[in-house]
This record gives C-alpha cells, sequence and structure tokens, in this order.
C-alpha cells in the first residue's frame, strides 16, 4: 500500500510530517558510512530498511532519505514494487536491470527488457545472470544509492538476486534503501529474516514507531498554524493511532465538512464526537477494492458490522450473500494485509486502524448502508448480537425505516433524551432521526420537543429554531402548555442566537399576539424577546405590567415568569425577591416541576448572581442543590473560572465558544464571557486579541455591552490612553442608564471616581461617590460593597476603609480583584507596601504576565525586594515575544512596557539573539505554533 499517498490527498507536502527527522538521517548516516557503529564502516550499509505499518511513512522518509542524498550529491534511483509483482519471477531484479541500462547506457536495453518478459519463465541461470550484470551496471553507473518503495512485494528471485549482490558488492559499493512492510501473517518470520541480514552486517533496520501525542499536536499545529483543542487531539489520537498519513487525512476530512474551527490561532470542533467528511478515493480503500474477490464487499460491510463480535461475520455473509468459507477467506486476506486483528476473543474482528472503518463506511452507497444497519439492528432486537447504546443508536439513524419505525422512533427518542445534556451531538442525530421516522403526530411533536430542547441546551440556535417553529405552526395542539411555552422560549432564544433582530423586533411590536397559547405565554415571550433586544427596562414593566395574566396560568408559566421577573429586576438594582429566591430556591414553584426546569432554575440564579459578582453565593447554591446533571453551559463555565482565578481553563473554553458559536443564547453570559476573555488576555499581554474579543461581542450579540466597559478601559490604560479609557467608562453609564441597567456600574462609578480624583476634580470625584453609594445600598452585594469601600478609601484617604476593603476581597477569594484591590490602595498610600509582594504572588498564580510586568515598576519604587533575577528576565522576554506577536509597535512596546524606545530595541535585540529568530515575523509564527522556547 502507497502510505505516501495519503499525504497527497490532503494537498499537504510529505516533508510537513513530524517526528521523522531523525528516522531519516539514521537512514542516510547508515548508507553513506557517517553513523556512529555502523554495520560496514565507512562503505555505508549495503541494506537499509525503512519498516513499519501502512499509513506510518514509509514512503515519506524514502523520499526525504533521497533529497538528503542529492544533498550530497550521491545519485539515486527509485523504485516502486507493485503488489501484483509479487508473483512474476525476477520481476524487480529485471525492472532494475532495465532502469539502469537505459538511465546510464551502460547496456542494452533491449536486450534488459528481452530479460525481464522471460522473467516467468526464467531458468535457474537468469537470476545468476541479472546478478552479474546489476554488478556490473551499478558499479558503472557510479553506484548509486536504489531506493525502493514497497519492498515487501517483491519476488522470491529478485530477492535472491539482490541478497547476492549485498553479499558480493564487486567493484563498487552497493546500497540499497528499502521501505519494508512486515507481514502481519507472518511477522515473527519477517523478523528472523531481517535479524539474520542484520547479525550478517549486511542490513541496518530503521524501524518507524507511530507518532506520540506530542508529536500529532506538532504535525497538526503545522497544518493549521493552529494549536488543537484536547477533543480534536483525542479524537486523532484514538482514530490514527500515530499514523501521520491517517492524521492529514482526518485534518482534510474536517476541513471539507468546514467542522475545524479557529479561534485566536486554536482549533476546535463544535462537535467532538462528529466524524470527518472522508473522500472515497483515499489510496488504502482503493487498494482494497483492488484486491479483487469478496475482499472489498467484506471490509466494506465488516466496517459496520464489527461491533457486534463472532455475530458480525455471520452478518457480513448474509450482507454479500457468501457463505461463511468465503468469508472466512475473505477475513483472513484482510489480516494478512494488515487491514484487521483479532480481539482477545475468536471472531471478534477489529481495524487496525480505526480511521479506515469510517472511510470503508462513507463507499456504501444509500442502499448499501440502510442494509447493513437493518441487519445489526435486527440482530440486536433479535438478541442475537449486543453492543453499546450509542452503536444501537446510530445503526437505527442509518437503517431508518428499513426496520420498524415505530419501534425505531421510540427508542431512539429514549436514547436522544438521555444524551441530552452529556452528548449534544449523538442527542440532536438521534431525536432528529425519531422525529423523521415518527408515523403519530404526537409522538413527532415529542421528538421535535427534545431536539429542539436539546439544541437550546447546546446553543445549536439554528437547529433549535427550525424545530421550535415546526411545533408552534404545525403541532401547537398535541402539546402540552408547559411544553409550548418551552418552545416558544427556545424560538426566542434561538431568534436571538442567531441575530435576526429584525424577527424579535417583530415580536416585541405587536407579533407575540399572533403566537399560540394562553396571553401568558404572550407575555413571557414578548419579555424575552425584549431583554434580547436589550431593551431590559421594557420587558421588566411589560411583565409587571401583566403579572396577573402570566400568574393565574399557574404551573410553568407563573414559574417561568417568577424566575424571569425576580433575574430581570435583579439586573436593574431590585434585588430583594431575587434574593430571596436564591437563598432558598426549593421554595418556588419550578423546583417542584421536572428536572429539566430544575437546571433552568439554577442556572439562571447562579448566572444572574456571577453577573453580580456573587461568585461565593453562586458556589454556594450549586454545591446545596446540585444539578441534575454535571452539565453546565459553556459560557457560564467560563466566568466562574474566570472569576475564581482558573484561567488556563476559563481560556480554553472561551475559545471553543468564540470560535464554535456555541456562546450566543443565554443572557447576558455571552458579554459576560467576552469581558472575562478579554481580561484575561489582556493581563496576559494579548491585547490586540483582547481587543478582538471585545468587539466580536459586540457585533454578535449586543446586549448589556456596558459589561465590557472595564476590560476595554484595562485596554486604553495599557497603551497609555487614557483619555480614550475614561470616555469609555463614560458611554458605559450612559448607555447603561438608558437600558435601566444597573448591574455592574459599581465598577464603573469606582473607576470614574478614581479617574476624577486624579485629574483634580475632588467634587466629581465625590459625586461618582456617592452614586456609587446609593448603587452599593439598591444591590446590597459583596462587590457592590468593595467598590463603596475603596472609593471612599481613595476619595477621602480613609485608612479604615481601606483595610476594610482588603478583608472583603480577601473573603470574596476572587484572585484578580484581590490583587487589583491592593495594588490600587498602595498606589493611593492607603496601605501597607509589602501588600505588593502578595498581589505579584497572584498574578503569577493568573500567569499575568503584563500585570506583574507593572506591578514590578511600582514595587521597584518603593524599594521593595524583586524575584531572582533569572525569573524576572524570562517573564519579560514571554511578554515582549508576545506582545510582538500582537503586532505592537517599538512605540507601543515602550508605552506598554513603561520604558524607552532606546530599551525596546535592545531587548528586542536581546531576545533575537538568544532564541535565533531573525525578524518579528519568525517570532511571531513560533508564539503562535507554540514553538517558542519560552
Amino acid at each position: 500500500m502507497d502510505d505516501g499517498h495519503c499525504a497527497a490527498v490532503c494537498d499537504v507536502p510529505a516533508e510537513a510530517m513530524y517526528g521523522r527527522d531523525a528516522c531519516v538521517a539514521r537512514v542516510v548516516d547508515a548508507a553513506t558510512g557517517t553513523a556512529t557503529g555502523a554495520v560496514t564502516g565507512t562503505a555505508g550499509t549495503p541494506l537499509v530498511l525503512v519498516t513499519g505499518p501502512a499509513g506510518i511513512g514509509r514512503s515519506t522518509v524514502l523520499a526525504a532519505a533521497r533529497e538528503a542524498f542529492a544533498a550530497r550529491g550521491l545519485p539515486t534511483l527509485t523504485l516502486r514494487v507493485a503488489r501484483n509483482e509479487r508473483d512474476r519471477p525476477y520481476s524487480l531484479a529485471a525492472r532494475l536491470s532495465a532502469e539502469l541500462a537505459v538511465r546510464h547506457r551502460n547496456g542494452d536495453p533491449r536486450r534488459a527488457v528481452a530479460v525481464r518478459a522471460a522473467a516467468p519463465g526464467a531458468g535457474p541461470d537468469t537470476g545468476r545472470q541479472l546478478a552479474a550484470e546489476l554488478r556490473t551496471s551499478l558499479a558503472a553507473s557510479g553506484a548509486p544509492v536504489v531506493l525502493i518503495d514497497d519492498a515487501q512485494w517483491a519476488d522470491p528471485g529478485s530477492r535472491a538476486v539482490l541478497l547476492t549482490l549485498l553479499r558480493a558488492p564487486g567493484a563498487g559499493p552497493v546500497r540499497f534503501v528499502c521501505a519494508f512492510r512486515p507481514s502481519p501473517a507472518d511477522p515473527e518470520g519477517d523478523r528472523a529474516a531481517l535479524e539474520r541480514l542484520r547479525a550478517a552486517g549486511l542490513a541496518e533496520v530503521v524501524p518507524l514507531r507511530p507518532l506520540g501525542s506530542a508529536e500529532v499536536r506538532a504535525l497538526v499545529a503545522q497544518q493549521l498554524q493552529a494549536k488543537p483543542s484536547p477533543s480534536l487531539l483525542g479524537y486523532l489520537n484514538r482514530e490514527c493511532r500515530g499514523r501521520p498519513a491517517a492524521v492529514l487525512t482526518a485534518l482534510a476530512g474536517y476541513r471539507r465538512s468546514d467542522s475545524l474551527c479557529v479561534f485566536d490561532r486554536h482549533a476546535f470542533l463544535p462537535s467532538p464526537n462528529r466524524p470527518p467528511s472522508l473522500p472515497a478515493g483515499l489510496p488504502p480503500v482503493e487498494y482494497l477494492r483492488q484486491l479483487g474477490g469478496l475482499v472489498w464487499p467484506v471490509a466494506k460491510a465488516l466496517a459496520v458490522l464489527h461491533p457486534l463480535g463472532p455475530e458480525a461475520a455471520r452478518l457480513v455473509s448474509e450482507a454479500v450473500g457468501a457463505d461463511a468459507d468465503e468469508v472466512g477467506a475473505a477475513l483472513t486476506e484482510l489480516w494478512a494485509e494488515g487491514v484487521l486483528w483479532q480481539g482477545p476473543r475468536p471472531g471478534h474482528w477489529r481495524f487496525r486502524l480505526p480511521l479506515l472503518a469510517s472511510a470503508l463506511i462513507t463507499c456504501l452507497g444509500p442502499y448499501e448502508r440502510r442494509r447493513l444497519a437493518q441487519l445489526a439492528v435486527t440482530a440486536i432486537w433479535a438478541g442475537e448480537a449486543t453492543a453499546d447504546g450509542p452503536y444501537l443508536a446510530e445503526q437505527l439513524v442509518a437503517a431508518g425505516r428499513f426496520v420498524d419505525a415505530r419501534r425505531a422512533s421510540g427508542e431512539l427518542i429514549a436514547l436522544g433524551t438521555a444524551a441530552m445534556l452529556e452528548d449534544g451531538y449523538a442527542a440532536e442525530r438521534r431525536l432528529r432521526a425519531a422525529a423523521e421516522l415518527a408515523t403519530e403526530p404526537e409522538r413527532r411533536a415529542r421528538a421535535l420537543l427534545a431536539h429542539a430542547a436539546t439544541c437550546c441546551i447546546h446553543l445549536r440556535h439554528t437547529d433549535a429554531l427550525e424545530s421550535a417553529w415546526t411545533v408552534l405552526s404545525e403541532h401547537a395542539g398535541l402539546v402540552t402548555p408547559e411544553a409550548l411555552l418551552e418552545m416558544e422560549m427556545i424560538y426566542v432564544v434561538s431568534l436571538g442566537g442567531v441575530a435576526d433582530r429584525a424577527a424579535l423586533t417583530e415580536i416585541c411590536e405587536g407579533g407575540w399576539r399572533k403566537l399560540p397559547g394562553g396571553e401568558g405565554h404572550r407575555s413571557l415571550t414578548r419579555a424575552l424577546a425584549l431583554c434580547h433586544l436589550d431593551r431590559w427596562r421594557e420587558a421588566d414593566e411589560c411583565l409587571t405590567r401583566r403579572r396577573e395574566a402570566w400568574a393565574r396560568e399557574g404551573g410553568t408559566v407563573a414559574a417561568l415568569g417568577m424566575l424571569f421577573s425576580d433575574c430581570i429586576a435583579a439586573y436593574l438594582g431590585r434585588t430583594e425577591a431575587f434574593d430571596r429566591m436564591a437563598a432558598a430556591p426549593p421554595g418556588w414553584p419550578l423546583w417542584s416541576e421536572e428536572s429539566r426546569h430544575r437546571f433552568e432554575q439554577l442556572s439562571q440564579l447562579a448566572r444572574a448572581l456571577m453577573a453580580l459578582g456573587e461568585l461565593d453565593r453562586a458556589q454556594r447554591l450549586l454545591a446545596a442543590h446540585a444539578l441534575p446533571s454535571d452539565y453546565r453551559p459553556l459560557p457560564d463555565r467560563v466566568v466562574a473560572d474566570s472569576l475564581a482565578g482558573r484561567w488556563d481553563p476559563a481560556l480554553s473554553l472561551a475559545r471553543l465558544g468564540l470560535a464554535t458559536g456555541l456562546s450566543v443564547g443565554d443572557l447576558p453570559t455571552h458579554t459576560l464571557m467576552s469581558r472575562e476573555t478579554s481580561i484575561i488576555l489582556g493581563a496576559r499581554g494579548q491585547l490586540a486579541r483582547a481587543r478582538e474579543v471585545i468587539d466580536r461581542a459586540r457585533a454578535v450579540q449586543p446586549v448589556a455591552l456596558h459589561l465590557l466597559a472595564l476590560a476595554e478601559w484595562c485596554l486604553d490604560l495599557s497603551l497609555g490612553d487614557l483619555q480614550r479609557g475614561n470616555q469609555v467608562i463614560a458611554d458605559a453609564l450612559t448607555l447603561a442608564v438608558e437600558r435601566g441597567l444597573v448591574v455592574g456600574t459599581e465598577e464603573l462609578w469606582l473607576m470614574r471616581a478614581v479617574s476624577e480624583l486624579a485629574g483634580g476634580d475632588r467634587a466629581a470625584a465625590q459625586r461618582c461617590l456617592d452614586e456609587l453609594s446609593r448603587i452599593a445600598d439598591q444591590l446590597g452585594t459583596g462587590r457592590a460593597r468593595m467598590c463603596r469601600l475603596l472609593g471612599t478609601a481613595v476619595v477621602h484617604q480613609d485608612r479604615a476603609a481601606a483595610d476594610e476593603a482588603i478583608r472583603v476581597v480577601r473573603h470574596r477569594a476572587q484572585p484578580l480583584e484581590q490583587a487589583d484591590t491592593m495594588t490600587m490602595l498602595v498606589r493611593h498610600r492607603l496601605a501597607d507596601p509589602s501588600l505588593l509582594h502578595e498581589a505579584y504572588a497572584l498574578y503569577g498564580d493568573l500567569d499575568a504576565l503584563l500585570r506583574r510586568a507593572q506591578l514590578r515598576n511600582v514595587m521597584r519604587g518603593y524599594g521593595l525586594a524583586l524575584p531572582r533575577q533569572s525569573q524576572t528576565t524570562a517573564e519579560n522576554e514571554r511578554l515582549l515575544a508576545t506582545l510582538v506577536a500582537e503586532g505592537l509597535t517599538n512605540r507601543e512596546l515602550a508605552v506598554v512596557l513603561e520604558v524607552s524606545e532606546k530599551s525596546v530595541e535592545s531587548r528586542l535585540g536581546r531576545l533575537f539573539k538568544r532564541t535565533g529568530y531573525r525578524s518579528r515575523v519568525e517570532l511571531t509564527s513560533a508564539m503562535l505554533t507554540g514553538e517558542y522556547p519560552g
């Protein structure tokens, strides 16, 4: 099998593979005699065998070795052996003779061709004659290095001729480099033969091992110019088994289906369990197609049926219409070809390369695929075979109406509903298929309800919108009032998720009256649409004005109305009712509903608490009343991790959400997630990317945008643009007032008070403090209290307030907030400078490179001891490299680092000298792919 062709399918250069440089060097050194301990001294080893399974990169190593020989001025000759040559005596030897004769004109090419043509009927002297001719031709041609690919197909006669040449090279050194795949049918025999050659000093064996996880990561990063996510790496390691060609093929498949998403130079799979879209004409697949007989149909059938264990062979026989012996022979041939291996029990066939099974399935026609799925499902239903739930569900989806549609739709609804929270991709496929199979309108409506809910939970709004609208427009009379309300909520949330502001506006301005359900339904739907349009005050008024309508409907309608009303009121600064619900959620009506609504109640309460800065209360809430599932919406996890100081997992999840769109819908978490992501990136020196996140948030879901102001203000301050930063704060406060939102404004009023004081306007600073105090009284949250204490301390130089602020932030245990508070108080000479050591350590735990560098300048001003010089130098270099990768000019670098431009030039010079990079472009590329040594 030509494993090099797989790389070509992916449109990537063969030399792009990682983890093979040492192998290439070993091949070249062994063949030229430059390797330490080479078998035959300076003449080189007569035979170098590059071994390994199909797809491991033998052809690639051979091609790289050929280039290396050419670079040393050594002539080369390359041959590839076809599988059908193994039964033609002296085929390879005759071809080699002919090639030498034609290339070097040292013999009569017609005679060489005649020898090759006569090879099948050759006599005992043919081998000796070919060996003599080859010895003469090789010597006369300057002893080229002969590279032979797929040497395992060489016929026995040619092997004997080559062995004769190796043992008696004659006038000049003979050097063969062969790519050789050991036979899975006789691995011990091949191993013994290779060992005999090595022991005789005739061969050097260079085995190619599968790529390790780090090498696969490097290969993917090189191909995508982005770091792969753990889920992408996990799939590639599991399905490709370290074979470079398979890795590249899988990547090409993901690219083909546009299912690879990249953000911030990180690559993600929106649906980790979704396989790549593989083309039907892959070389390994075509190789199996050409084997003839039953091998091809048996391989395709087994790709679907092999998880069924011993029963698979019988089902394959039924699928291909052949008896057990014929199928057994085909399976044995696939085993001999290295395609299959047997599991721990007889009859448990498995594919050595799982990705090959996926590729074979793509070659099945629609009827073939459904027929095989039908066989699998029927066997499982009859108790003749067993398989796990996911396998049965996949075959039910594939079989369609080839099996009992009523039973299939029922099982798919059950299997899909069970996976709603844990495996969104699988649940969506199962529930969509169930809806298509269902013959009764009630069952179809039930499948669509579950499908819409699943898609909404996993923030896949386009699919959720379609299913929800189908229920509302075609099946409204077949579902319960509670389910109907849920579909209306999902419909609105999904409109927000796909940014259809026109449709949301139409609902708000009158379309809500045309929705199915009672007046209470429509009131809640309109209020939710208003929130998605950032019209929070109107949403609050709508719920308040129509409270009697939604409350009298009782049940889920009243419970959801109460939840929405209390959360919106909290965002507007009225927190009393919300605080009561958050303190004891089981006492509220929604708690008594099914677990999905309980999940909604806890998620909404925790989300609102985090928006109010109350991480500790959110954590206590979720700990005291465990969610029905471990699943939490991705944006909520980002905000929680960020506030708690778990910045690496927060950033990883945020990139996933921003790359795949799995962060839009739930309010106002997308804005909060974007704010936290920007803060993390900015604190780590990734200023351009931090700004990109803010701009993206404004464009994708422009809701509660004043929450972004603090992150943007930090960026402006880092770049020395204090005037712009102050304007950002002022504009955000104006926007919040227009929207009626109070949540998050306490931090903005604090920053404005500090700014006014720094500008010398103490009266303006006092007015800001008065407003901050009013808001703190309204909200009654820990964050609001902390901001009031900080403002009081700074504006009035109140050390008692400063001491209390430090006590509060330590109790709140949010690392960034704690470090920033200590730094601010020390800067205003309201706290002991020794606190800067604590702040510095907190920034270090967060890997906040820029904050650490800025704080070092403050610490020097107070004469405080800094960490050891080597650590500081390493951090400064990593920060400088990060800022360069962000595209900052020398002038901007000087402002950010608070040094002169001359100092920047000196630092850059030292950095380039130490790392070996010659330009900003090279340094940036190394930072993006993770190759930077720091």
